[in-house]
């Protein structure tokens, strides 16, 4: 005992430190990853709900009469997606969509259907 020069207090200290950094850096890394699985999952239920009011929106327009400038309202499980059908010319059509997922993310676009040529001229997301 009288010749102890302190030799395992500093160390166990260092390696006490280095499992703590090792710990924080892989929490990090959890973290990191579930946030972009949850915002990656929100991207496709946005797309999947763009996709849902783009179809609703063109079965409308071609099932004449459309309903103008009346804001057409659904809700699925994921979100809520509506659109507006303005009449441009006889034969050209806008609609302007906007979708929201349940966590509130929400993305807007809008489109020009020609309905002499039956096909989008225009898309536009904003």
């Amino acid at each position: 005992m009288r010749n102890e020069k302190g030799f395992i207090f500093p160390t166990t200290l260092g390696v006490i430190l280095f499992c703590l950094f090792i710990v924080t850096y892989i929490s990090s890394v959890l973290i990191s990853e579930k946030l972009f699985y949850s915002e990656t999952e929100q991207y496709y239920m946005l797309d999947n709900l763009m996709q849902l009011a783009v179809d609703q929106s063109l079965l409308e327009i071609q099932n004449q009469p459309a309903i103008m400038n009346v804001s057409t309202e659904s809700n699925t499980i994921n979100g809520s997606f509506s659109y507006v059908i303005k009449e441009i010319s006889p034969s050209i059509y806008e609609v302007q969509l906007t979708v929201k997922t349940i966590r509130n993310k929400v993305n807007k676009a809008r489109y020009q259907f020609d309905l002499t040529k039956n096909e989008m001229i225009l898309w536009s997301e904003y």
